[in-house]
């Protein structure tokens, strides 16, 4: 007979692999539950009866035409009034608030554009909460945030607590988490926008089970790396500071102070000096997606220096994945940012620049794919960032019939 702890553990992974499976699905039958979490029928029903009383999960008709006949809905989805989870943006000239519910649906938004350099710990934190509370504003009887994920351009610690360095801040080593916790009472993660990326492919069936990265091209250079089965932190900050891998020692300058990074030649600044002819300079505000885009069309137009600077870009980003792949094996690559809309122009040498830098070129051929909207992908590893910790909090707060069906049915398979 399984010893209480390990029921209980057993009753925590099942009821999670329900979950996450509803996650990925929207809504199931809970013979389809059982069918995909390896759950006996009857330890499924178990679970999803004890979390239908919880008010975690609830009975949706499968279509308009099932309801007019009178017969009752089996297939059961979250319950989009179980928890509220909010999510930030802190970008250069940008802070932006979003609130979930539940199943991820958008309840409120708040956003303000300013320059935000100047601000200290306390009033970057006050101008947070005041976001928050107008976001809130929208969804009046929405129950208070559980988790709030802040996405940051820049590097921060790998407790998920401080911000240690950002384009967008003039001050350094900023504690967030623990004031932001305290005004809003819920719990609180910072993490880098870029290493937070692939938490939007948590519950997408393409993804799951696979190690990729995401590749941010704009006004940084920037990866987020999934490698079995969990999004990549350091042990001492967020890491994987892809666009400050060294390319040419002693190269352009980079606005990290630098010389000679991947981003001083790839990143959206760096693209547009090289196609003006103004050698380092680092512009004092962000070359917007339409200044990209008519860059983009001078370069496919045979503009010669346009050209050139999207050579260098996509050189300097295949050398870097090469050296890259002799460490880790070839990984799918999710490309997104204002590089995405110009794929055709930087693959050609991105490839090229693989080929030459890894050994007997492994992984040149290395799948890509775009998602064009680098804003929504970030609000949507934020706001999974959060689900999956709520998650973990309602996995571990089961009934007594989920835990009858721990101790009969013992699931295999990773919830992640």
């Amino acid at each position: 007979m399984l010893a209480k702890t390990d029921a209980d553990a057993v009753r925590v992974h099942n009821r999670r692999a329900v979950i996450d499976h509803l996650r990925r699905t929207g809504i199931a039958t809970r013979k389809a539950i059982s069918a995909a979490t390896g759950l006996s029928v009857s330890a499924a029903s178990a679970i999803t009866t004890g979390m239908l009383r919880a008010d975690l999960i609830v009975e949706v008709d499968e279509d308009e035409r099932a309801s007019r006949r009178g017969r009752p809905g089996k297939s059961l989805g979250l319950q989009g009034a179980a928890a509220t989870v909010a999510t930030a943006k802190i970008a250069v000239g940008e802070l932006s608030v979003r609130l979930c519910d539940y199943r991820g649906a958008t309840l409120g938004a708040a956003s303000c554009e300013r320059d935000i350099a100047d601000l200290d710990q306390d009033g970057l934190v006050t101008l947070l909460v005041e976001l928050l509370r107008e976001a809130e504003t929208a969804s009046p009887g929405a129950p208070p945030a559980r988790q709030i994920v802040l996405a940051v351009q820049g590097k921060t610690d790998s407790n998920a607590r401080r911000i240690l360095w950002s384009p967008t801040l003039k001050a350094r080593n900023l504690e967030i988490a623990g004031p932001l916790s305290a005004l809003t009472g819920a719990e609180v993660g910072v993490f880098n926008d870029c290493s937070l990326m692939p938490e939007a492919f948590r519950w997408k069936p393409d993804f799951v089970g696979r190690d990729f990265a995401t590749l941010f091209i704009g006004f940084g250079v920037g990866m987020g790396l999934r490698l079995g089965g969990s999004t990549f932190q350091g042990q001492r900050s967020s890491a994987v500071e892809f666009g400050h891998i060294n390319h040419i020692p002693g190269g352009a300058l980079c606005r990290c102070g630098n010389r000679g990074c991947v981003e001083a030649y790839a990143g959206d600044y760096a693209i547009w000096r090289r196609a003006y002819g103004r050698t380092d300079e680092i512009p004092t505000r962000r070359i917007s997606d339409e200044d990209m885009h008519r860059l983009a069309a001078l370069a496919r137009s045979g503009d010669t220096a346009a050209l050139a600077a999207f050579e260098e870009a996509g050189t300097a980003i295949g050398y870097s994945l090469g050296r890259m792949f002799t460490l880790i094996d070839p990984l799918p690559i999710v490309v997104t940012g204002a590089g995405a809309h110009a794929m055709d122009l930087l693959e050609p040498t991105i490839r090229a620049g693989i080929g030459d830098s890894a050994i007997d070129g492994v992984g040149v051929d290395t799948p890509f794919s775009r998602v064009e909207d680098v804003d929504e992908l970030v609000f949507e590893a934020a706001a999974a960032k959060a689900l999956a910790a709520v998650d973990g909090e309602f996995a571990g707060a089961g009934g007594a019939e989920t835990r009858e069906a721990a101790c009969c049915d013992i699931v295999l398979r990773s919830s992640r």
